[in-house]
């Protein structure tokens, strides 16, 4: 991989990233303390999820739903996520490539393999921590996990079929 051997001797940054993503767009990559993760693309079951799920997101909230992000998920810029879709609190700008993590009401991420423990255990943790009030997460068997943010931790409020979740209306997220 000839983008791997132009990495600069340094922590990267956000700024590095999004010129990583710009040369390669067979993956996606995001920063963890200045590290870079590189996962390949989500697997079919993966996509289809993410599609039904944003274009049922879609139908209230319109252009605050999107899929695959950048979020800054620290005031620094040596941290940054992509979860599978975000629903902000407000429209953003269309040159945005890293979203302020105050402008993100809801994170959701869906487990494929090789993600299990960074989808489970590691992005919760970060997205609490970042003050995102709600966090989803697409379990392989498509069970949709849902956690609301209290005191700082996620707490589970409820698990639903996806394919129930999305037969129903969509939540109101505050």
């Amino acid at each position: 991989m000839t983008v791997a051997s132009n990495l600069p001797n340094r922590p990267l940054t956000l700024a590095d990233v999004t010129r990583l993503a710009e040369a390669d767009s067979s993956h996606r990559f995001e920063l963890s303390e200045g590290n870079l993760v590189v996962m390949p693309p989500g697997p079919w079951r993966h996509q289809r999820s993410s599609m039904l799920m944003g274009a049922w997101l879609l139908n209230a909230y319109g252009d605050r739903v999107n899929a695959a992000p950048g979020v800054q998920t620290a005031d620094d810029n040596l941290n940054g996520r992509i979860p599978d879709l975000v629903v902000t609190k407000a429209p953003v700008d269309d040159d945005t490539v890293w979203l302020d993590r105050a402008v993100v009401t809801l994170a959701v991420e869906i487990v494929s393999k090789g993600s299990e423990r960074m989808d489970r255990w590691l992005k919760p943790i970060e997205y609490a921590e970042a003050g995102i009030p709600f966090f989803w997460r697409v379990e392989p068997d498509e069970g949709v996990v849902q956690f609301r943010l209290e005191d700082g931790r996620y707490v589970e409020y409820g698990k639903v079929p996806l394919e129930a979740l999305l037969a129903g209306e969509v939540p109101v997220l505050s």
